[in-house]
């Protein structure tokens, strides 16, 4: 089989945190695929992003500079613009046009948070008449009302829930003309693959999940059991409306576990960003001076390092909110198959009480509280076992993760492709 040559265009790459985009070049066969990345150029972090957590990848990539539009509020302006007419996709086209040979290539991949860069691989796929893939990895629906722009809009501004919605049906309706060019569509989860089926019924749309690294997070075996019960999370909350954990506060407030709350026999350690500590911290302000004692906070780490940190702790805590009409909806984040590779016991507040809480029921010992006195019984268990200085037994755990991994994800991106050109 000839090598065919693939035009990648996507919103992220390291040093951001892109941890899609990155597996699948790592991982696609290069034998049968060459890959030229164009992405656009991210000075710095801002409160927006996972910031950079990533190394910079060896991956040759073409990353193009922003358009210049205000010396001051740049950043915001530029946003405004993308959604109201998608400059970003229109200077992207344009410099690929000028400066690329599009007749080399044999596909058009795309790979998006919301929006950019499917308009331009649409228009490019329009104007060549090469088959696009287009992957939407998180979509506006997925969010609550507020929660689908990475930074809140100013609480000053006129209007603003009238803001929200107002761009909010912009990004889905120049999300859904682009994916009409698309030859197949590409997603994260089965709800987003339903509801970006319905939207689009002539038009295949696969779910490939994101799954994990199995080269990074590998299980090693439970040291000694001793307390204090270490429970660890990593990353950040985009708001309490999407990611709550106050049924494992809740639970520790509980007298049920005062005896060892009281003498610091549990620790809850937060790896997160300033802005993600400051909305627990303002949360924490309702509990017991016992309750906020027990919270340990640590900037966030790169990648590379999650797993070591993930590997020292007795419990891995995943945050989440029950789904709702106004709520989040077919969230599948990556830290869940992270976290069930490392196989140590899982607690998932608050339960989805969907496709989350129904793959941490497959993998075994977890928890995906819906109460408060669930969290009580599930940490009162462990903090019993660890004092006995009991280890977990062998079968805790199924091999359902295994599935998940990047190494498969890669394959089902490949065979996709492979059905295209």
């Amino acid at each position: 089989m000839r090598s065919h040559r693939i035009l990648l265009l996507t919103d992220l790459l390291p040093p951001q945190f892109a941890p899609r985009i990155t597996a699948l070049l790592q991982r696609l066969p290069q034998g049968d695929w060459q890959v030229d990345v164009v992405s656009e150029e991210i000075r710095g972090d801002h409160r927006g992003s996972h910031g950079s957590v990533e190394q910079k990848s060896s991956l040759p990539a073409h990353r193009l500079e922003r358009v210049s539009l205000a010396p001051r509020r740049g950043r915001s302006l530029y946003a405004l613009a993308d959604a109201l007419w998608q400059v970003k996709s229109r200077h992207l086209v344009r410099h690929l046009r000028q400066h690329y040979d599009l007749t080399q290539y044999a596909l058009i991949v795309g790979m998006s948070y919301r929006t950019f860069p499917l308009p331009a691989v649409a228009r490019l796929a329009r104007q060549t008449g090469l088959p696009a893939v287009m992957d939407c990895r998180d979509i506006v629906e997925e969010y609550t009302p507020e929660g689908f722009l990475p930074v809140p809009l100013p609480r000053w501004l006129p209007l603003r829930r009238e803001a929200y919605r107002w761009l909010r049906r912009r990004f889905i309706k120049a999300r859904t003309k682009a994916l009409k060019a698309a030859t197949a569509i590409t997603t994260v989860s089965e709800w987003h693959r339903d509801l970006l089926q319905q939207l689009h019924p002539d038009q295949q749309v696969v779910c490939i999940p994101n799954g994990y690294d199995e080269r990074l997070f590998v299980a090693s075996p439970e040291e000694a059991s001793q307390l204090p019960l270490r429970i660890v999370y990593t990353g950040r909350l985009l708001s309490l409306e999407m990611r709550d954990p106050t049924l494992l506060l809740e639970a520790l407030q509980d007298k049920a576990l005062s005896r060892w709350v009281c003498r610091g026999a549990v620790e809850i350690h937060w790896y997160c960003d300033v802005a993600s500590q400051q909305l627990l911290e303002s949360l924490l302000e309702g509990y017991s001076d016992e309750v906020r004692a027990c919270q340990y906070f640590h900037a966030m780490v790169p990648y590379a390092e999650v797993p070591t940190l993930l590997a020292q702790a007795d419990m891995l805590l995943l945050l989440g909110r029950r789904e709702q009409p106004e709520g989040p909806h077919g969230m599948v984040t990556t830290k869940l198959f992270e976290a069930m590779a490392m196989r140590r016991p899982i607690l998932m507040v608050e339960s989805d009480e969907s496709v989350v809480a129904q793959i941490l029921r497959a993998h075994g010992g977890a928890l995906a509280a819906t109460e408060v006195a669930q969290v009580v019984q599930f940490l009162a268990d462990h903090l019993k076992r660890l004092e006995r200085g009991e280890v977990l037994p062998i079968d805790t755990f199924t091999d359902h993760y295994q599935q998940y991994t990047r190494a498969a994800m890669a394959e089902a991106f490949a065979q996709l492709f492979g059905t295209l050109v």
